[in-house]
This record gives C-alpha cells, sequence and structure tokens, in this order.
C-alpha cells in the first residue's frame, strides 16, 4: 500500500479481534487445571481447538487495516471463499463464494497450516522406529515432553496435548522448558534410556538429550 497499490483481504469468517491467541484464562490454572485433568486426549483435542477458535488480530493491527479501509488503500472482504482461481492475460482471475469475481496482479496466501507429525520427514520416521498414540496430528508424549522410548523432546505446536492450547506461543515455550528440565536434569533418565542404534537423530550415539522445537504459521 506503501507503493500506491490496493489491497484487499478476503476471509471465511468475521475478522477477529482478539489480544491472546486464546483466553488469558489459559496462561495459569483457570483453565488449565481442568485441561490436565482430562485423561482424553480426544477431548483434550477439542480443548484445545475450541479454546483458539481460528485465526485472529490484535487490536492495534485491526486498527492499521481500517485505517486503510478508510483511506481506500484497502478492502476487507468477509465471509467470503475462494472457489476458484485461474491466470488470464498475466493476471489472476479469482471467483469467490458470494459470486463476486476480481482480478488480481499477486495473491498471498494465509491460510494456516496443520500441525501433524505424519507429515514430518523427520518425526514420521522416529514414529515408525518408537510408536506411540497420535491423535489428529498430535503426538501423546509424557509428562515431560519426552517421546516415549527415545531420548527426544518435542515443543511448540506438536507438544500441545500435554501444554495446551498456547503450546505454540511463549507462554507454552516457558512451560515446556519448564517440564522438559525435570527430565533433563535427572542423569538416571539417560543412564536408562535404551537407544536403538542408527535410528532417531545422530547424536543419540553419545545419549544426549535432543529437542525438536516446531514454528509454523497458523491460523
Amino acid at each position: 500500500m506503501s507503493r500506491g497499490a490496493f489491497v484487499q483481504i478476503s476471509m471465511r469468517r468475521q475478522l477477529q479481534e482478539k489480544i491472546f491467541d486464546a483466553d488469558a484464562g489459559w496462561l495459569g490454572p483457570k483453565y488449565l487445571k481442568g485441561f490436565f485433568a482430562e485423561s482424553d486426549f480426544e477431548k483434550r483435542f477439542e480443548m484445545i481447538k475450541q479454546a483458539r477458535n481460528g485465526g485472529s488480530m490484535t487490536p492495534a493491527m485491526v486498527t492499521q487495516l481500517r485505517r486503510q479501509a478508510h483511506n481506500g488503500k484497502l478492502r476487507i472482504q468477509e465471509n467470503t471463499q475462494v472457489v476458484e482461481a485461474r491466470w488470464i492475460d498475466n493476471q489472476r482471475l479469482v471467483k469467490f463464494s458470494d459470486g463476486e469475481q476480481k482480478q488480481f496482479h499477486r495473491i498471498w496466501l494465509s491460510t494456516g497450516t496443520r500441525f501433524d507429525v505424519n507429515s514430518e520427514p523427520l518425526l514420521k520416521e522416529i514414529l515408525q522406529a518408537y510408536p506411540i498414540p497420535v491423535i489428529n496430528g498430535l503426538p501423546v508424549l509424557d509428562d515431560n515432553l519426552r517421546w516415549r522410548g527415545c531420548p527426544l523432546f518435542i515443543m511448540g505446536g506438536l507438544a500441545a496435548l500435554q501444554i495446551g492450547p498456547t503450546a505454540r506461543n511463549l507462554s507454552g515455550a516457558r512451560m515446556a522448558s519448564d517440564k522438559m528440565l525435570k527430565a533433563i536434569i535427572k542423569s538416571n533418565v539417560v543412564q536408562n534410556q535404551p537407544i536403538k542404534k542408527n535410528l532417531c537423530l545422530e547424536q543419540y550415539k553419545n545419549r544426549k538429550w535432543s529437542v525438536i522445537l516446531t514454528i509454523k504459521f497458523y491460523r
């Protein structure tokens, strides 16, 4: 927009304005107590899904966007979906579910991603070597975020079943670090961990702990 371009933002629902991705109650025991008390991981997944409730923007960002829209440099198109997109005369013709169609010079997709351990090549191999339950793409780790049977820790979005809805955020990273530290400082955990030759990660040969931090753009 600073170069004079007109921008259109299209989304499937109303623009969501939130300070946090999930309610602030998930930063402490208000909601986490009940979450950790739930032993059914399928139900935990539903709690995470409901708490996050899709993508959102901060109030400050929404204010900037609406200001640009007021100045005629931006259009916010809500409650619509792209049903077709194709090339016409070096431009992209996009058709929307409300019947509208427009041509654009450039398109950026911010449609998010799905955390799935089966879609990660490294973790897929580890899953084959060290099978553990997977709920809707998320691995069921132990309480310290360790992959059962393997000296590997997972943090970030893939650790959501053990951390909660804020697993992808800074507060979730802090909680994950606290959980992992409890296991790492126990030397006997490492000494008693059986190692499979040529499996998992190369550094396991020296019986070192490894941590995988999953960082992705998400809705």
